[in-house]
């Protein structure tokens, strides 16, 4: 029965990566085309269409009010959110596949429910879509059994025509970056009242005070 039972979960897991390949050789043509243009902009490693997606659901992800800053806010005392977020994916490649195909995802969504990217929705529109790549993430990732796991991710695959597949799956890498660029901001120590690490530029003198 333990057989039959892995040999179920392998099988579902065989067809959703058949399936995640088909999906991503759709996008491969637009991919391409973006591998060829980074570097020759103002970034490092995303493109422009990448960039406008990626500070779209920074500013979702970690959101400023009146009272509270939020992402968009970093700049004031360091560099653009979207910088850094920029230099992180340079510094892990292993990221950059992810956030490729999931920022184009997010754009061709976009495209499907309101006939413009990702960038151009209305806020209320584009905190839809990541709630929805949020469930998605969620039913693939949660405490069930490793066969009930493998049924949601291709149920949720089998829906994904227009690539959403791909912005589940970066939720998770981007709102763990954006969380790690406002919280080592200094904006967000000056909110928090804390004065940075210990001695975070060394110690220049034993006898003199910093």
């Amino acid at each position: 029965m333990r057989y039959s039972r892995k040999l179920g979960t392998a099988c579902f897991n065989f067809f959703l990566d058949v399936y995640l390949s088909m999906a991503s050789h759709s996008m491969n043509k637009e991919l391409a085309r973006r591998n060829a243009e980074r570097g020759h902009n103002s970034l490092r490693w995303f493109t422009p269409e990448e960039a406008a997606v990626a500070e779209a659901l920074a500013n979702i992800i970690v959101p400023s009010d009146e009272e509270t800053p939020g992402l968009d806010d970093v700049d004031v005392l360091g560099p653009p959110a979207i910088v850094s977020l920029d230099d992180l994916v340079m510094t892990f490649p292993d990221r950059q596949q992810l956030y490729a195909r999931g920022l184009l995802a997010f754009d061709t969504w976009a495209f499907k429910e309101r006939g413009c990217k990702f960038a151009e929705m209305p806020k209320e529109y584009q905190i839809t879509l990541l709630r929805a790549a949020q469930r998605s993430y969620e039913d693939w990732t949660g405490s069930r059994s490793a066969f009930v796991k493998a049924w949601h991710r291709l149920r949720s695959t089998a829906q994904a025509r227009s690539g959403e597949i791909f912005a589940a799956q970066l939720y998770s890498q981007i709102r763990d970056d954006c969380l790690q660029i406002f919280y080592t901001s200094r904006v967000s120590w000056v909110w928090l009242n804390y004065d940075g690490p210990p001695m975070d530029q060394g110690y220049p003198s034993l006898i003199e005070p910093r």
